[in-house]
């Protein structure tokens, strides 16, 4: 499914072509080159060029690279331009039919849910919407994130090793009833119920990146050293917990 950032009358009459559409589908999944684009849609190549042209000149598509054949000949690759056009694959929708569920359960016993319940469900749907459209709001999430944990967080650890850091983290984020936090070693935690994911289905794709950037933020922040936080389990991967693995750099 495609979504197109605020379609104005010029984008639209370029998407009114179905081989400029077509296109835009095939480079969204990988970059290729324009004679693999005749291949695969069976034209000839300077009908390809016609619409690359096209949707270069608009800023839809993108050079990504240019490789040399050994005669010297220019072989160009082209993909999707990420600051005009995202892609994603949400299978069938599952993403927000769960969303609805859960806040129709919110609704319907809200006399007695807690308000974290009703907060995170809601918080959810925000998250579902923007992947939704498409736009890849992983390394924003994650400096904001940072931020957090540089400003305000960190200001609120008293620990000053890494495994004590660890343990007070995973004490503030249960009081914040943000998830359970449970130490794996040194240098690995994991985390159940949490506020960000649970309950979200398999999307192939992970959500937590701002609790990343906090947890690297605080770490950076704590020991005036570079942390790699980096999330490798998620409820959007199939998991019913978040894991992240920290590295220092």
């Amino acid at each position: 499914m495609a979504y197109i950032i605020k379609p104005d009358e010029e984008t639209a009459k370029i998407f009114s072509d179905k081989t400029r559409l077509k296109i835009v589908e095939l480079l969204s999944e990988k970059e290729l080159t324009n004679s693999q684009l005749a291949r695969m849609l069976n034209l000839s190549k300077p009908t390809i060029s016609h619409h690359l042209k096209i949707l270069l000149d608009a800023g839809i598509v993108k050079i990504s690279r240019i490789e040399h054949e050994e005669h010297g000949i220019q072989m160009k690759f082209y993909a999707v331009n990420p600051n005009i056009l995202s892609f994603v694959l949400l299978k069938e929708n599952k993403l927000m039919e769960q969303i609805s569920k859960e806040i129709q359960e919110v609704m319907r016993l809200r006399s007695s849910t807690s308000d974290s319940h009703a907060n995170n469900a809601f918080l959810r749907m925000l998250k579902s919407t923007v992947l939704d459209t498409g736009i890849d709001m992983d390394k924003p999430f994650y400096y904001a994130g940072y931020n957090i944990g540089v400003n305000v967080i960190s200001k609120e650890v008293k620990a000053n090793t890494l495994k004590d850091v660890l343990k007070e983290f995973a004490q503030m984020w249960e009081e914040l009833k943000l998830g359970t936090v449970e130490l794996m070693g040194e240098n690995k935690i994991q985390v159940k119920d949490c506020y960000q994911c649970g309950n979200m289905p398999n999307i192939g794709k992970l959500l937590c990146s701002s609790d990343a950037g906090i947890l690297a933020g605080v770490l950076d922040t704590i020991f005036g050293k570079r942390y790699c936080v980096i999330e490798t389990k998620c409820w959007g991967t199939g998991y019913d917990l978040c894991e992240f693995e920290i590295k220092e750099l």
